[in-house]
């Protein structure tokens, strides 16, 4: 319909008296999750700084096992509550790793200790791959793969990749 005919069927309503329809209100969106902002130079820096080091393949068992390290040194379960690591799975059919608190998902490609490790700080941080997931990823890097911590911060700093400062643990002396 034309607006021209529009207005004559108000200019009608209204000379009758008749109310005016409201136009129907557009339906609620759900929130967005907040964008990723720095998920692709992560994944650059990671490609050039971090995959070099990753070492050998693993096979399901010691990834998991893995996994279970790192949550045990993150979360220090005192034995006194249940607590029991993620699953780790085998990622049959994906293209992609994917982890959380609950579950890693490691197809064949994925089963090295750097993106074992990507995949618990995903568990581990909020913030997809924001600030608080680099510096758990950086403290998990520097226990379990043994990389130098001034190292990690200087290359994430000149790939312009924030970290949460006050999530990095001191060093340990261990």
């Amino acid at each position: 319909m034309s607006r021209a005919l529009l207005r004559l069927g108000r200019l009608r309503r209204t000379l009758l008296g008749e109310p005016i329809p409201r136009p129907p209100r557009a339906k609620k969106r759900r929130a967005r999750k907040p964008r990723d902002f720095q998920r692709s130079r992560v994944y650059r820096w990671e490609a050039r700084h971090v995959f070099p080091h990753a070492g050998e393949a693993l096979d399901l068992e010691a990834c998991a096992a893995l996994v279970e390290r790192a949550y045990r040194w993150r979360e220090a379960p005192d034995g006194t509550t249940p607590w029991a690591p993620p699953r780790v799975t085998d990622g049959r059919g994906r293209r992609h790793a994917c982890g959380s608190r609950e579950v890693i998902k490691l197809p064949r490609w994925a089963r090295t200790r750097a993106v074992v490790l990507h995949e618990c700080a995903h568990g581990m941080a909020d913030d997809q791959h924001g600030p608080r997931f680099v510096a758990v990823y950086a403290a998990l890097l520097e226990r379990f793969m043994g990389l130098d911590r001034a190292y990690l911060l200087a290359t994430l700093a000149t790939a312009r990749v924030r970290v949460a400062a006050e999530l990095l643990p001191t060093p340990n002396p261990d």
